[in-house]
């Protein structure tokens, strides 16, 4: 029964490696710290997992949160896989419903204050970049909306959901 499955549990162990990694980073470090280093082993199946998980703590993001996923949300919304498509959708939904009002308002008040405001102008400069990942997010969403069953519902409600969120 264990013979001809070389090369799937291969595939495992490297996932479980990856994961441990992500874990020994986590508990070490930060959370941004261990998403890093699951960016750099370039394993979009980690990726999923952590995102699958993080997709109902929303405890647990951040902008620096939002701008590292952001990208690899849209490399799993362009995905051939659809359960990836799906993860990319939660966790987009998830950053669209719990920031799009801190990323507007950031963006449409550009730092204009006297004297030196470190922390303001970092968060301002991150909404201009997650704005702009979301804009490219949403143009891609407004092509795959005529995608039949539940994953073109999702696109259009996602699409919707940021027209409402970024204008």
């Amino acid at each position: 029964m264990m013979r001809g499955h070389d090369s799937m549990m291969a595939v495992l162990t490297a996932r479980q490696r990856a994961l441990q990694i992500f874990h020994s980073v986590r508990v070490n470090k930060s959370l941004k710290s261990a998403l890093e280093s699951v960016i750099a082993l370039e394993d979009t199946s980690v990726i999923l997992d952590i995102l699958n998980v993080m997709a109902h703590k929303p405890s647990l993001w951040n902008l620096d949160i939002c701008l590292l996923m952001l990208p690899k949300i849209y490399d799993l919304l362009q995905s051939k896989y659809e359960s990836y498509m799906q993860c990319g959708c939660n966790a987009l939904r998830l950053i669209v419903r719990n920031f799009s009002s801190v990323v507007r308002a950031n963006v449409s008040a550009p730092v204009r204050t006297l004297g030196v405001d470190i922390p303001r102008e970092e968060r301002y400069t991150k909404c201009v970049q997650i704005h702009r990942l979301l804009l490219e997010v949403r143009a891609f969403l407004l092509k795959r909306q005529t995608l039949q069953g539940r994953l073109g519902a999702a696109f259009r409600d996602l699409h919707t959901l940021m027209q409402q969120g970024l204008d």
